[in-house]
C-alpha cells in the first residue's frame, strides 16, 4: 500500500470518528398529542421543542446539537409502553413525559429495564411517589393538591359538596378525590353526593349533572379532561346553579378553555404550581417566546413541561455522562423553574408554592398570597 493511501485512509478514520461524536444527543418526548384530549400533551411537547431550539440556538450541548424525538401515547397504557420501547431503541439520553398518570405508569416499567431517566412534567398520582426509581416529575403528587385544595375549599366557604370523577384515569382521579375528601371531612365539610362516569363511554352529562342534585351542595367538584369539564360545567349552569366548581389540573388544560366554555367557567377554582399572571422575569421571557412561535400563550402544562426539560438539560450540562443522568438530577440541590426554584426529594417529587387560582370575568385570578 502507497504511503500517500494509508496517510489519506487514517484521516478519513478520524474524520468520520470526530463527526460520529457530533451527531445530535436525543431527547425523547412522550405524550398525548392527537384525539380529543391532546392538548395536554401537544402544549407539553411544544413546550420541550422550545427548550430544545433554544439550547442549539446557543451552540448546543458541549457543541453537539439536540434531537427531540417526539412519539404519542395516545393516552393509551400499552401504547405509552410500546412507545417508550421505541424511544429506547432511539438510543434517547431521558424522556420528557407522558403527562397523564396513568401513561407514566405504564411507561415506567421499560424505563426502570433501560435505566433512562424521565422527567413528567404533569403526572400527579401518589402510586408514584416515595420509590427510588428513574422517575422524576416538576408537579406535586395529588397528596399536597388534593389537601391544598380541600383547605382552599373550606377557606372560600364550601362546606357541602357534590362530586363528579372519571373512573378512566384513576391514577389522577380516584387518587386526588381520596384524599380530598379524607382532608375536606376533617376540616369539618361534608360530600353530599358522588357521581362517576368513564369518558371513553358515551355519557350523558346532563343526566349526570343531575344525579349530583346539586341544590343540596354549595359547591360541585369535578375531577375530568378538561374536554368533558367545559360540557359539565356548561350542565351545571344549565341547571341554574353559580355554585363555585372546583377542579383538578387536567379539568383546565384546554389552552383555549375560557373561550370555549364561556360564562360556565365564571367561579372555576383550582391549585396549580403555577400561575399566568407572573411577572417573574424568566417567566415572562418564556411566555413572550413561546407564544411568538407558536401563536398561542402557554398553558401551565407548557411552563411545567418546559421547566422537566430544563431538568435533563441541565443536569447534562452539568454532566454529560448520560449513563450518570439519575446521579446527576440528585445531585443537583436546586433547579431554577420559569416561576421559582424547583427543589426535587430523594424520590423524585417536588414540594413547590401552590397558588389557589380563579376565573372571574374571563380572567384568572390569584387568591393566595404569592410564595416568600
Amino acid at each position: 500500500m502507497k504511503r500517500g493511501t494509508l496517510v489519506s485512509m487514517i484521516i478519513m478514520t478520524l474524520l468520520s470518528t470526530g463527526c460520529s461524536d457530533k451527531k445530535p444527543i436525543k431527547i425523547g418526548y412522550l405524550g398525548s398529542i392527537t384525539g380529543k384530549h391532546s392538548d395536554l400533551g401537544v402544549a407539553a411537547r411544544d413546550a420541550a421543542m422550545l427548550a430544545v431550539e433554544q439550547l442549539n440556538g446557543q451552540g448546543g450541548l458541549n457543541g453537539r446539537k439536540l434531537e427531540l424525538v417526539v412519539r404519542d401515547d395516545t393516552l393509551d397504557p400499552k401504547v405509552a409502553a410500546q412507545k417508550a420501547e421505541e424511544l429506547v431503541k432511539e438510543g434517547v439520553a431521558a424522556i420528557v413525559g407522558p403527562v397523564a398518570s396513568s401513561m407514566s405508569k405504564a411507561a415506567l416499567p421499560v424505563v426502570e429495564k433501560a435505566r433512562i431517566v424521565m422527567v413528567s412534567p404533569t403526572s400527579s398520582s401518589n402510586e408514584l411517589s416515595g420509590k427510588d426509581d428513574y422517575f422524576f416529575r416538576v408537579m406535586e403528587p395529588n397528596s399536597k393538591f388534593a389537601g391544598h385544595l380541600a383547605e382552599s375549599a373550606l377557606k372560600l366557604g364550601v362546606k357541602r359538596l357534590a362530586v363528579i370523577y372519571d373512573t378512566n384515569n384513576r391514577p389522577y382521579t380516584v387518587d386526588i378525590f381520596q384524599v380530598f375528601r379524607e382532608a375536606f371531612i376533617k376540616g369539618g365539610g361534608t360530600v353530599t353526593n358522588e357521581v362517576t362516569f368513564d369518558s371513553t363511554q358515551k355519557n350523558s352529562f346532563q343526566s349526570l349533572v343531575k344525579q349530583l342534585d346539586i341544590n343540596k351542595a354549595d359547591g360541585i367538584m369535578m375531577l375530568a379532561n378538561s374536554v368533558d369539564s367545559i360540557v359539565i360545567a356548561q350542565q351545571i349552569r344549565k341547571e341554574g346553579s353559580n355554585v363555585p366548581i372546583l377542579s383538578g389540573a387536567c379539568g383546565i388544560a384546554q389552552r383555549d378553555l375560557l373561550q370555549l366554555a364561556g360564562k360556565s367557567s365564571e367561579g372555576f377554582i383550582f391549585t396549580l404550581p403555577v400561575n399566568s399572571q407572573s411577572t417573574v422575569p424568566a417567566y415572562i421571557a418564556f411566555k413572550d417566546a413561546f407564544t411568538k412561535r407558536y401563536n398561542y400563550p402557554p398553558t401551565f402544562t407548557a411552563v411545567l413541561a418546559y421547566d422537566a426539560t430544563q431538568v435533563v438539560l441541565t443536569s447534562l450540562k452539568k454532566n454529560a455522562d448520560i449513563q450518570a443522568l439519575r446521579q446527576t438530577i440528585k445531585s443537583i440541590p436546586k433547579f431554577d423553574g420559569l416561576q421559582g426554584p424547583i427543589i426535587l426529594d430523594a424520590f423524585g417529587d417536588p414540594n413547590r408554592h401552590l397558588f389557589v387560582l380563579r376565573y372571574r370575568d374571563g380572567l384568572e385570578e390569584v387568591l393566595n398570597a404569592p410564595p416568600p
